[in-house]
């Protein structure tokens, strides 16, 4: 039987700090199973947080091959990023005393140099292919979207914006990244674009730390608006998520009857961000297709222990990294049946290219 093309392949990569080395693994098997690097498979990659990062990294163009548009990295090498860079960007502030419980735990400072070390002075209108980072700005009250789509620039609501020309990816990376509690806000620049002169932006885990769906909806729009109204089909739309590993760490009843605002602060962010992404992944689990020969969904998850703040995304920790990539390669192990499936579906459709910028 005739391999199925779709219409749009979509990647989608979860928040999770330094759990982001899992999806990296995973990508990794792709591109060495299939000879191919993940921009030359993908007609659109969306990623919050550390997902956010990856994309950012993997659609960033090589600027000594501008002219065949090749990538600038490859998923091992998002792999070493982690390795190598991970401690630095949770660098410690000072340590912590009781006058200290309200300021951000991390300073932004080696993030910053890490970020620009790996993406330079890139923009996001030149992404390999089209993308999408979320992040969310605390004084608009309104999630804020970076796209490299030029159609979808400066879309301004009540409800959200998003943003394209003059962006950065650093900058992108920063804010996507600003998780709270763990580093302060991301003031971005925005001279003229707003009232404020900026946008004061957060992790967009808050809202959408899986943004599959996010993008299978903004992959439709954009394809309806490029092909002169016409509807994209879910069963022509390929979607395939990564998630940085669920976790398991349990919160008793009678130990957390009785917590009040600081003691819930940390819990309930790990909550909400797991909370957000087991859930789509739940919803888009009965919306697709996810066995069979018309399988159009592809989730590649597996459950972290709570053991040695293994579940942590701050813990950076050269044993903690060494377990996380232990961890991916199970999950590349336990999935290997269906990642072969979606290796052989990338690699012979070949309809797809590096975008024209």
């Amino acid at each position: 039987m005739d391999t199925k093309v779709f219409k749009r392949r979509i990647l989608s990569i979860d928040g999770g700090g330094i759990r982001g080395i899992i999806p990296a693994i995973v990508l990794n098997y792709i591109e060495e199973q299939t000879g191919k690097r993940i921009a030359t498979m993908f007609d659109f990659i969306a990623g919050t947080s550390t997902g956010g990062i990856l994309a950012l990294g993997l659609t960033k163009l090589n600027s000594d091959s501008r002219i065949n548009k090749e990538p600038e990295y490859t998923s091992a090498e998002l792999v070493n990023f982690y390795r190598k860079y991970g401690k630095k960007i949770f660098s410690e502030n000072m340590p912590l005393g009781l006058d200290d419980m309200g300021q951000p735990k991390f300073n932004p400072q080696g993030r910053q140099e890490v970020f620009t070390e790996l993406l330079g002075e890139a923009k996001v209108e030149d992404a390999l292919k089209e993308i999408l980072i979320t992040s969310y700005d605390i004084e608009l009250r309104a999630p804020v979207f970076f796209t490299s789509n030029p159609e979808a620039e400066d879309i301004d609501s009540y409800n959200s914006r998003k943003i394209c020309r003059g962006f950065k990816m650093v900058e992108a990376a920063m804010a996507t990244s600003a998780a709270p509690t763990f580093f302060p806000p991301y003031k971005l620049d925005t001279a003229h674009r707003t009232p404020e002169g900026y946008y004061a932006l957060v992790d967009g885990g808050i809202f959408a730390n899986n943004p599959s769906s996010l993008a299978m909806m903004e992959a439709m729009i954009s394809y309806k608006e490029a092909h002169k109204g016409e509807e994209l089909e879910r069963t022509d739309t390929l979607v395939v998520s990564l998630g940085t590993g669920s976790l398991t760490r349990q919160y008793k009843y009678n130990k957390v009857k009785n917590w009040g605002q600081v003691k819930w602060v940390l819990p309930l962010l790990n909550i909400v961000l797991d909370g957000q992404s087991e859930a789509v992944a739940f919803q888009l689990d009965k919306l697709m297709v996810n066995k069979g020969e018309n399988r159009n969904y592809y989730r590649f998850q597996l459950q972290l222990s709570g053991d040695h703040n293994h579940d942590q995304m701050d813990n950076a920790d050269p044993g903690n990294i060494d377990y996380l990539e232990m961890r991916g390669e199970t999950l590349t192990e336990h999935c290997r049946d269906s990642l072969d499936q979606l290796c052989k579906l990338l690699k012979e459709d070949n309809t797809l290219g590096i975008r024209t910028i």
